[in-house]
């Protein structure tokens, strides 16, 4: 089996909501999923990606990965969310079984 690598990555699409059976419409093509039962009441966004390709992708993931970005205090809050959640991992972390099996000094460094 292949080994796969994690990544994390950021793209900036423009999107409209719209159901699968609409973006079909608009698209000229039908989209494979099996997450959909009924094409025109399915909740989903029409998905344009920088290079122009469009696509729909479903509410719940499309929510789970894009955030409103229109103006810089919409940019702010999403910077605020990300810097939030970092910072609620770390102490997390430095309260973990992990945390306390490491050095002394590194230790230290994290919480310095």
């Amino acid at each position: 089996m292949l080994e796969m690598t994690k990544f994390t990555g950021t793209k900036t699409v423009k999107a409209c909501p719209m159901s699968l059976g609409e973006a079909e419409k608009v698209l000229g093509r039908k989209i494979e999923t099996s997450a959909v039962e009924n094409r025109e009441e399915s909740e989903g966004y029409l998905v344009e990606y920088e290079d122009g390709y469009r696509s729909w992708s479903p509410k719940d993931v499309f929510d789970k990965h894009y955030h409103v970005s229109e103006t810089h205090l919409n940019r702010m809050n999403i910077e605020l969310q990300e810097v939030e959640k970092r910072y609620l991992d770390g102490r997390k972390f430095s309260f973990s079984q992990e945390f306390r099996k490491l050095s002394e000094t590194k230790r230290k460094l994290l919480t310095s």
